[in-house]
């Protein structure tokens, strides 16, 4: 199992963030993962890598994955609110929202076939969809640095959703984030998402609840 599987590094997109960093601890943030991944002896563009993906949570984006049987994932970040919703066909099924220092879980009421959500306010902090925790960025780090020998690491700019996206190769899996530092293609292990959309303009009204 390799150290992408083991740290999980994608299944961050089920989650929305309970806090956000300021630019200034961003960027604090950022040269933490670059000391780590130097001491891990790791190459300059892999780090580049590294850092955007630390760098991810201040990103304004909306990205859009396609699921199976018509379903979709739809991530929508302007820091510090956050939004992941499910969608099947056109409708949204299940919401979660941070919005102003608050995290929410939206339902559509069972009786309502406009398309609704009910929305109830969530006390547990959640992760940020679509970026890495600091700690997962710092395990991935050392674990690439332990794997080097074994794994061919290895960058590689793709064009994904329209949009430039900056590829992080470890053997045969994959990670490619956006310039803001959105997933745009996952491909690890069993988990195999590509952006089906992507911009960085966040309609009105989105963090609504």
């Amino acid at each position: 199992m390799s150290p992408l599987v083991r740290r999980g590094a994608v299944l961050l997109l089920l989650a929305l963030g309970a806090c956000h960093d300021e630019p200034s601890a961003s960027e604090r943030r950022a040269d933490q993962i670059r000391e780590v991944a130097e001491e891990a002896d790791l190459p300059g563009d892999v780090i580049d890598v590294l850092e955007l993906a630390a760098r991810g949570v201040d990103g304004t984006f909306q990205v859009t994955y396609a699921g199976a049987e018509g379903a979709s994932i739809v991530i929508s970040q302007a820091p510090p609110d956050r939004r992941l919703d499910v969608v099947v066909g056109e409708r949204v099924v299940e919401s979660r929202v941070f919005r102003d220092g608050v995290g929410y879980r939206c339902t559509p009421p069972p009786d309502d076939p406009i398309g609704s959500l009910d929305c109830e306010r969530s006390e547990s902090g959640l992760d940020p969809p679509g970026a890495f925790t600091q700690e997962a960025i710092e395990a991935f780090a050392e674990d690439l640095g332990q794997a080097a020998d074994d794994l061919e690491l290895k960058v590689e700019a793709r064009t994904i959703a329209e949009a430039d996206a900056s590829c992080l190769v470890a053997g045969d899996e994959t990670i490619c984030l956006s310039d803001e530092g959105a997933q745009l293609l996952v491909d690890v292990g069993s988990d195999h998402l590509t952006a089906s959309s992507y911009t960085t303009e966040v309609p009105r009204g989105t963090f609504e609840t």
